[in-house]
C-alpha cells in the first residue's frame, strides 16, 4: 500500500515539524510514505488529486498551517483548503487526513505539532476500512 504526505511550505517552521512527526508515525508502522511539497494550503487538494491520479494510494495526509492575520484572506484560505480536500476525498474514494492547522497564533500551532504523528495512524486505519 502506498501512502502520501502532502505538505504546504507556507509556515514551514510548523509544517516541517508536523511532517517530521508524521514520518515518525508512519515509520513506527513500517511504512515509508511519499512526500510532496506544495506552496500553501490552497494547493494541497489539487496536488493530492493529481498525485493520486497516477499512483495507487491507500491514503494521504494533508499538512498545512494557516495563521489568522488582519484580513479576511485567512477565512478564504481555510475554506478553500478544507472544501477542496473534502471534494478530492469523496470524488476519488481516497482517505485524506486533514491536518491543516487553522489557528489564531503561532503558539497555538506549535502546541498542535503532534497532530502530524497521530495523522499517520488515522491514515492507516482509514486505508484498512
Amino acid at each position: 500500500m502506498k501512502y502520501l504526505i502532502a505538505v504546504a511550505e507556507f509556515n514551514s517552521m510548523i509544517t516541517e515539524a508536523m511532517l517530521k512527526e508524521c514520518m515518525r508515525g508512519f515509520e513506527e508502522q513500517g511504512i515509508t510514505p511519499e512526500v510532496l511539497k506544495v506552496p500553501g494550503a490552497v494547493e494541497l487538494p489539487l496536488a493530492i488529486k493529481r498525485y493520486a491520479k497516477n499512483n495507487d494510494l491507500a491514503a494521504a495526509v494533508a499538512i498545512g498551517c494557516v495563521v489568522k492575520g488582519d484580513t479576511d484572506h485567512y477565512k478564504a484560505v481555510c475554506e478553500m483548503s478544507a472544501n477542496g480536500i473534502m471534494q478530492v476525498m469523496l470524488e476519488n474514494d481516497l482517505p485524506i487526513v486533514f491536518e491543516v492547522l487553522m489557528v489564531d497564533t503561532y503558539q497555538k500551532a506549535e502546541s498542535r505539532i503532534d497532530k502530524g504523528y497521530h495523522a499517520a495512524f488515522v491514515a492507516t486505519k482509514m486505508a484498512s476500512l
